[in-house]
């Protein structure tokens, strides 16, 4: 085997790997369905419905469209596009091996980070019935924000909406004290079946660089390299309209 085969063939053996490496597997043992009202800026409010599966190690949660298709249970009928970009609050996280996967796509771009950190949560003794559930009062201060959960220990698993994890219970409500971001826990159900995702073909990056892309594609013209001069500034025109709609992320301060 001459330089230039073996150079193919570990090439081919590599990206064989990397594939292999991406292709995630979650083991769930409850399936949760938040409610949840939405303030993403000053003048748009939405109210959307998310999955959350998984046990007290690994979860996956999205938007209850984009699971139908990340979980291959779409049908046609339900009028959904797998990278729709009208879709909102389309980002996925996955957790696996104590390491978040956040990933999405914007126009044809798919793009991810990942990050392992811990919550730091304040345990308090208030307490309220959600649903028929005595829940426990919690907060924790992420993301340029302060947010209250109400967890139970009727249900063991450490899960909770978005990154929001590590309580002795599952949580049941969560808000933040603006109330931009308000989600419900409306429906816990088992769910045994294993959840199989690959994500190979999304382009991991530091947060700090998907966070750049990711404004580049979804409120400048940076996707549309082609248009002329004329349609360059209508575009962004309109892309500026649609900033100032989506001018409040759950995450104010990523970083913090």
């Amino acid at each position: 085997m001459n330089e230039d085969m073996k150079k193919c063939f570990y090439l081919l053996i590599f990206s064989f790997l990397m594939g292999m490496a991406q292709k995630i597997e979650i083991k769930p043992t409850i399936q949760i369905t938040y409610n949840a009202n939405l303030k993403l800026g000053d003048s748009l409010k939405k109210n959307k419905n998310f999955i959350l599966i998984g046990n007290s190690q690994d979860f996956y949660f999205g938007i209850d469209n984009l699971y139908l298709f990340d979980s291959g249970k779409y049908k046609s009928k339900d009028g959904i596009d797998s990278k729709s970009n009208n879709i909102i609050f389309n980002e996925r996280v996955i957790k696996i091996n104590n390491k978040t996967t956040v990933f999405t796509i914007a126009i044809d771009s798919k793009i991810r980070y990942e990050e392992s950190e811990s919550l730091k949560w304040v345990l308090y003794g208030e307490t309220k019935m959600i649903n028929g559930i005595k829940c426990q009062m919690a907060a924790t201060n992420k993301y340029g924000r302060r947010w209250i959960a109400y967890f139970s220990k009727e249900y063991p698993q450490s899960l909770g909406p978005y990154k929001f994890n590590g309580l002795p219970g599952l949580i049941f409500e969560l808000y933040d004290t603006r109330d931009d971001y308000h989600f419900i826990a409306t429906k816990v159900e088992k769910n045994s079946e294993t959840f199989k995702y690959n994500l190979s073909s999304y382009k991991l990056m530091s947060k700090k660089n998907y966070l750049t892309a990711r404004y580049n594609m979804e409120f400048t013209i940076a996707g549309f390299p082609d248009l002329d001069e004329g349609m360059r500034k209508q575009t962004q025109e309109i892309f500026d309209k649609k900033k100032k709609m989506f001018n409040n992320p759950l995450e104010l301060k990523p970083f913090e």
